[in-house]
């Protein structure tokens, strides 16, 4: 039986670095389990939200709820989605048989273990081959290379099982009760947060500072490095309910980090092995197969091996931020000039009135966000000029802002670089005083309505 609750006195068990021995911990919360998910799950295009949410409420939540929803104009818009042949979202709770959960759950339990003890178990090469992987790997020889990718990514990633249970320890002390015991932003103190925790189960972050090398591969982007995740731990996001923890040893905040890449690679492949076979029972194709567990397994490991591998390459994909390459302030002035003339002819479309006229977008998540009020200076990834230009150049893939990497100079010591240029602009957008030089500087600039 699955007992969330128990997972209240694991946060009991111990705090720090030191592993607590296995007899101290009691068999009531040894026997702990991850629950499998039964929340509505995005899985297509939602269209356009039809304005704010109320608070508490999520879009979801709201499609779940119907009539009992306080946003009818939500429940209008998403419930066709539900119920539509080729759905935009499904829901785990009606779309699962009951032998078909206990078959998801049994193989999250076999790949990614318990709280009390997560691993994340990389199969070997006879198992992969006993399970006949190559069936769904496109091109002969993939599947030794995807076991190479994920053993390296473990082991790059610090994703040992003792390591993990020291993170999982941190992570009910200091996090479980917004993000809730799988990470699913789902916590007691959610649902009065201003906007909704990170649910990590879709394998992607907004605030990330690095950019897949070439063309992006399926579920590559939006990944994070795992000095991003301490960075977001360390510090917080501002204008939102995430607090900082400076509190954390940096040998904490590692295990801490790897914790989340562990309940975020669980909750990526739980989000695909449901998705599919929720497809083959309600929209299946001549060429799908039967439902059985060994197809749902072949389809978990398959997702866990190419997940690890994409963690691993985000670690070593950063983003290349040049020097900024004005040396005086006239230079900086001159380069905010060029920055605005950029901004109009890329950004100006989502950020109207430099963010002050919202546009109301679905993110990944299936929850309403709209592009940044540039003018308040508040930048919940960060507000350096290395935080920018990674944002700049790599987008936010789950809030849907695109990446502008091609504006970045190829021999930026000898020259401008434009994102660069855009970053200056921001930062004077949001100072009085740098603005107002700006458009003394430049006096076509109109900052104001």
């Amino acid at each position: 039986m699955r007992l969330p609750l128990v997972l209240a006195a694991v946060t009991l068990a111990g705090c720090g670095r030191a592993d607590p021995p296995a007899a101290s911990i009691p068999a009531a919360v040894a026997a702990a389990r991850y629950v499998v998910r039964s929340d509505l799950m995005a899985v297509g295009d939602l269209g356009a939200p039809p304005g704010w949410y109320s608070p508490g409420f999520p879009p979801l939540r709201s499609a779940r709820l119907g009539e009992r929803s306080p946003d009818p104009a939500f429940v209008a818009l998403l419930g066709p989605k539900l119920a539509s042949k080729t759905p935009a979202i499904v829901d785990p709770e009606t779309g699962l048989t009951p032998a078909q959960r206990d078959d998801v759950g049994g193989l999250l339990d076999s790949y990614f273990g318990t709280p009390a003890a997560p691993t994340v178990r990389v199969p070997t090469p006879d198992q992969a081959k006993t399970l006949k992987l190559e069936e769904l790997m496109a091109k002969p020889g993939e599947v030794a290379v995807a076991l190479a990718d994920a053993t390296a990514g473990k082991d790059a990633l610090g994703l040992a099982d003792a390591a993990l249970a020291r993170g999982g320890v941190l992570y009910r002390r200091w996090c479980l009760q917004c993000h809730g015991s799988t990470g699913g932003g789902d916590g007691a103190h959610a649902i009065a947060a201003a906007a909704p925790p990170r649910d990590y189960r879709r394998g992607v972050f907004k605030f990330v500072s690095c950019f897949p090398k070439g063309t992006p591969r399926a579920g590559e982007l939006g990944k994070a490095r795992k000095d991003d995740l301490k960075r977001t731990v360390r510090n917080g996001l501002d204008g939102s309910m995430m607090p900082p923890f400076p509190q954390l040893a940096d040998a904490d905040l590692d295990d801490l980090a790897g914790y989340v890449v562990h309940l975020s690679a669980r909750g990526e492949a739980e989000f695909e092995v449901i998705a599919r076979v929720i497809k083959l029972s309600t929209n299946p194709n001549d060429d799908d197969p039967s439902y059985g567990k060994e197809f749902a397994e072949q389809l978990l490991v398959q997702k866990l091996l190419l997940t690890l591998g994409n963690w691993k390459r985000a670690e070593e994909s950063p983003i290349p931020i040049p020097p900024e390459n004005t040396p005086t302030e006239l230079d900086r002035v001159a380069s905010a000039a060029r920055g605005y003339k950029a901004f109009a002819g890329t950004c100006a479309g989502c950020h109207q009135d430099y963010g002050r006229t919202p546009q109301l977008k679905f993110d990944v998540w299936g929850t309403v966000v709209q592009p940044r009020n540039l003018t308040l200076g508040v930048y919940r990834g960060g507000r350096r000029g290395e935080d920018l230009y990674a944002r700049v150049y790599g987008g936010i893939y789950p809030s849907t802002m695109p990446d502008s990497k091609a504006k970045a100079a190829t021999a930026p010591a000898t020259g401008p670089d434009e994102i660069w240029d855009i970053v200056h602009f921001l930062q004077a957008l949001a100072d009085p005083r740098a603005r107002a030089h700006l458009q003394q500087f430049e006096p076509s600039i109109k900052l104001d309505p």
